[in-house]
């Protein structure tokens, strides 16, 4: 007999772009060119001139990107991140209200693992990020899905959240702005109504805003200013400056609940990566650099966006919101999948399999969006996403027309 493991790890999924990407480079050895609008990682590297640097110092014959570092990170990067985060919010935080973590995916884990217990209700925006519902299960948490629908923006239905909280019960709610995988930037009436009812309740508002550099019309709003005690914010280096392989992203929020934080993320990982530390304080640092690097890339993913927009523009019977963030557009195809009694993942699958063009099934984000598919802008060429798109056109008219 074999010995036994914990059942509970049967309560994770595997995150469907690690799947699709294994998929994909099984596709790509059998030489089958792949369309990427599934990728939720930058296709820009990070600023040439830090690279060059960080080049250098690999140069150097000592341990200095090699050894251990403290545990929530260098304080030399806690300090620059705070005055990173001064300089682009306002905010006033000292670097003891700051970790350092092994990516975004870690602080998300970290900060649950901190703040709730077994059984404890948590408000959770349908769609949001499949990681969290993935966390949510394991932890043994229970979701209260609130929809943000397609016809109000896929803004958070404050009324509803409100009607859902029970002081002493609900935990806290997780927020994604810019939003993963909508594309939505949260309004400003929205945001202080939810500080508002976090205040009012005494929950959390574990907030996660990795993309908030990435914002084409509007601004980014930092929650933390609206609510301070109640504001756990997550963050990751993966989207800016663009270094998803090399995991590192931080946590900011009240002192004394970052230094538990802290203390789960030391028994997961001991300590962040000493080089990807390296490399973002360099970036950091560098103002000028920073500066010009976020705006090329604005420019570069509003350019991708809008072609992406006018050709799914083209396409009948498909609805979609356009995406004032991050780098994404979530596309509606209930008219086309719903009277076949299909979901996203079926045309996911089938446009991966028949078009060579990978995707992520709505699914994966929430039960509201089960007839979507979410499409990403941010590694393809303004030509590829045309084609991309184009394929998604002709598959679509392909199962009208076997329909009639």
């Amino acid at each position: 007999m074999s010995p036994r493991y914990n059942l509970d790890v049967d309560l994770l999924r595997e995150s469907p772009t690690r799947s699709i990407n294994r998929l994909v480079e099984k596709f790509k050895r059998e030489g089958r060119d792949i369309i990427m609008l599934s990728a939720g990682e930058p296709g820009i590297p990070p600023p040439i001139e830090v690279r060059k640097r960080l080049s250098e110092a690999l140069k150097e014959d000592s341990m200095r990107l090699y050894s251990y570092t403290p545990s929530p990170g260098f304080l030399s990067l806690r300090e620059a991140v705070a005055e990173d985060l001064k300089d682009l919010g306002g905010l006033d935080l000292s670097p003891d209200q700051i970790v350092i973590a092994s990516g975004g995916q870690a602080t998300m884990f970290s900060t649950l693992a901190a703040v709730a217990e077994p059984g404890d209700e948590i408000i959770i925006i349908d769609p949001t990020y499949f990681g969290y519902w993935n966390l949510i299960s394991y932890f043994k948490l229970r979701p209260v899905t609130v929809v943000a629908s397609p016809e109000k923006g896929f803004q958070p239905d404050v009324e509803a959240v409100k009607e859902v909280v029970k002081k002493g019960r609900t935990k806290a709610m997780i927020i994604v702005n810019p939003d993963n995988p909508t594309g939505r930037v949260l309004r400003w009436d929205v945001a202080k109504a939810l500080a508002e009812i976090a205040v009012d309740n005494d929950l959390w508002i574990i907030y996660d805003e990795p993309y908030k550099t990435l914002v084409y019309e509007g601004e980014h709003i930092f929650m933390y200013k609206l609510a301070p005690e109640n504001v756990i914010s997550l963050n990751s280096f993966s989207k800016d400056p663009g270094i998803p392989g090399w995991r590192l992203g931080y946590v900011y929020g009240p002192e004394w609940i970052i230094r538990k934080i802290s203390l789960i993320s030391e028994a997961i990982t001991y300590n962040p990566p000493s080089v990807a530390q390296y490399l973002v304080l360099e970036y950091l640092r560098n103002r000028d650099i920073r500066r010009r690097h976020i705006e090329y890339v604005r420019r570069v993913f509003i350019e991708r966006r809008d072609v992406m927009i006018e050709e799914l523009s083209k396409i009948d019977h498909v609805e979609y919101v356009k995406p004032s963030g991050s780098m994404f557009i979530m596309i509606d195809l209930k008219e086309v999948l719903r009277p076949l009694g299909l979901k996203g993942g079926w045309f996911a699958e089938k446009l991966l399999n028949e078009m060579n063009v990978a995707t992520v099934p709505g699914e994966f984000f929430g039960r509201s969006t089960e007839n979507f598919i979410r499409l990403s802008f941010s590694t393809e060429t303004p030509e590829r996403i045309r084609e991309g798109v184009r394929r998604i056109r002709e598959l679509i008219e392909k199962i009208l027309s076997k329909r009639t």
